[in-house]
């Protein structure tokens, strides 16, 4: 059951993401198009900070409401104390980060678009974090409460305004239009996600305001820890690589890799998507030995083999790919999608195990690694472009999800052979 379980999930992310996927199709077409590869690098650096601080205010927040919504689905008296508390810490960072960034926000123009003008894009980004915040709190709610019909009318009602939006403001406003639709995306989706759940028993005034306990507090600020570090890490390292490929080579040659990194996030999706709404739950959920590999081995009998045919699939079509999603001033990402394939199967299989870390509450474990592979691929990237050329940056790629499979296979069956058997024996 558990097997047909999870199919069923991932025919549904995979109706998801192959909507997602068609109009990331069609926007990543009308941008290349209006804007050329330039653009898309721009559009890719404002993403990738609307991504951090998103991440930074409530990304692992939500996989904490994950987990405790999921504990508590049948009572939510017991799961308020968490809601109030993710409600508390995402709107002290909240306050934070607005402040910060307007203040900054010249500064973050500089840096993200090599111009100070598009300071207003940033202060835009951050005025709707609200509804952002929305978006990923509830949406979390609905996960850890097998809402999944919900949960997934969200996604496409989110994708189907965010192509609209996309697509009409590039028309009108080229790649203005391209930056103002980025940055409002997210906070669109939590619009829209307000008025699905408006109804639902759960989304009333007295479970989300009101005192939290300190231990709840105690508990969610672990997952909000996580999120600070994941936003310091993941994001920023994109970024930095994305300088780094914008300084030896140019801003084209950025926009080659942006295209490609967008075509693995595209399909990786229906796979990551799947392990998130059904995976987490069930591992975080596993209390024995045996409850823990047969999760394991029913997420790797879809997961391996699929994540491999995806692989295979995108590598041999990659010229038709490349002409029919962006223009003939993309071919030279050509070169960069072989390693970069196998690295995205290292990447998908790495989840398998790197799920066990916030679903068991390694969140040390989880930071260091974090830190240290966000550190690694800048400097792998730095490192074989030097001695490889262009095609560096995806071999910098292969050898950091090759070395973080290794690594995250390791702590899972750790995890399993000794703190598994030893809470046995002490009950």
């Amino acid at each position: 059951m558990g097997t047909l379980s999870f199919a069923k999930v991932t025919i549904l992310s995979g109706v998801i993401t192959c909507f997602r996927l068609a109009c990331g199709l069609l926007i990543s077409k009308v941008v290349a198009i209006y804007t050329g590869p330039a653009g898309i690098s721009n559009l890719g650096q404002l993403q990738n900070f609307v991504t951090f601080i998103n991440g930074f205010i409530s990304s692992q927040v939500s996989q904490g409401i994950n987990r405790y919504s999921a504990e508590h689905k049948d009572n939510y008296e017991k799961a308020q104390p968490y809601w109030r508390a993710a409600i508390k810490l995402s709107t002290v960072a909240c306050c934070f980060i607005m402040c910060l960034g307007i203040l900054s926000s010249g500064f973050l123009a500089e840096y993200l678009f090599h111009n100070r003008e598009f300071y207003w894009l940033i202060i835009l980004a951050l005025m709707v974090l609200p509804l952002n915040i929305i978006n990923s709190i509830f949406l979390g709610v609905l996960n850890g409460l097998s809402d999944y019909n919900r949960f997934f009318l969200a996604n496409i009602l989110a994708i189907a305004s965010s192509v609209i939006s996309m697509t009409g403001l590039v028309y009108f406003l080229g790649l203005k239009g391209a930056l103002i639709a980025a940055a409002l995306n997210n906070a669109i989706a939590g619009f829209w996600l307000i008025i699905i759940i408006l109804k639902k028993p759960w989304f009333q005034f007295k479970y989300w305001y009101g005192t939290a306990p300190k231990q709840q507090v105690s508990e969610m600020s672990k997952y909000f820890a996580m999120g600070i570090i994941g936003a310091l890490t993941g994001p920023i390292s994109l970024i930095v690589v994305r300088t780094i490929l914008t300084n030896d080579f140019s801003l084209e040659y950025s926009g080659y890799w942006q295209a490609v990194s967008k075509i693995s996030e595209a399909y990786l999706a229906v796979l990551t998507t799947a392990m998130t709404v059904y995976y987490f739950p069930k591992t975080a959920a596993a209390k024995t030995v045996s409850e823990h590999l047969s999760i394991l081995k029913t997420g790797a009998r879809l997961v391996v083999p699929l994540s491999l045919m995806m692989a295979l699939t995108i590598f041999y079509l990659k010229d038709f790919i490349i002409s029919f999603l962006f223009t003939k001033d993309f071919q030279r990402a050509s070169g960069l999608f072989f390693y970069q394939n196998i690295g995205d199967f290292f990447r998908i299989c790495s989840w398998l195990f790197a799920t066990i870390l916030l679903a068991k509450g390694y969140f040390a474990i989880n930071a260091t690694l974090e830190i240290s592979f966000s550190i690694l691929y800048p400097l792998l990237t730095k490192l074989f472009i030097i001695n490889n050329g262009f095609e560096g940056v995806s071999m910098a790629y292969c050898s950091t999800y090759l070395i973080y499979l290794v690594a995250t296979a390791a702590i899972y069956f750790w995890h399993v052979k000794y703190k598994v058997e030893l809470n046995n024996e002490d009950r």
